[in-house]
C-alpha cells in the first residue's frame, strides 16, 4: 500500500490516481492534482488584473482593489463611481 501525497488517504500499490483527492501521478513520478491546476489558472488571472491595473495606474488613477475582485455588483459601483466623477468635474467647470 501506498499513501497519496496530497490527502494522505491510503491507495493500493498498483493505483496511479487517488480515488479521495483526484490527484494523479505523472509519468516522471511527481505527483499532481487539479486543485494546483485551480490556483495556477486563478494567480494567472490575477497577475493579468493586476498587469492590466498597473497600466490604467499609469494613467494617475489608481484602481481600488475591490475593482479586482470580480465580485458581483463591482462594475455597477465602477461606472456609479465615473459618473460622480464626471459630474464633479462639469460643476467645477461650470
Amino acid at each position: 500500500m501506498k499513501q497519496c501525497p496530497a490527502c494522505r488517504a491510503e491507495l493500493p500499490d498498483d493505483a496511479s490516481s487517488c480515488v479521495r483527492c483526484g490527484g494523479w501521478w505523472l509519468p516522471d513520478g511527481s505527483f499532481h492534482t487539479s486543485w494546483e491546476e485551480e490556483m495556477a489558472r486563478a494567480t494567472a488571472a490575477r497577475t493579468r488584473k493586476l498587469e492590466r491595473a498597473e497600466r490604467l495606474g499609469r494613467l494617475g488613477r489608481p484602481l481600488p482593489l475591490w475593482f479586482l475582485d470580480g465580485r458581483p455588483g463591482c462594475g455597477t459601483l465602477a461606472v456609479m463611481a465615473a459618473a460622480s466623477v464626471a459630474v464633479a468635474a462639469v460643476a467645477v467647470l461650470a
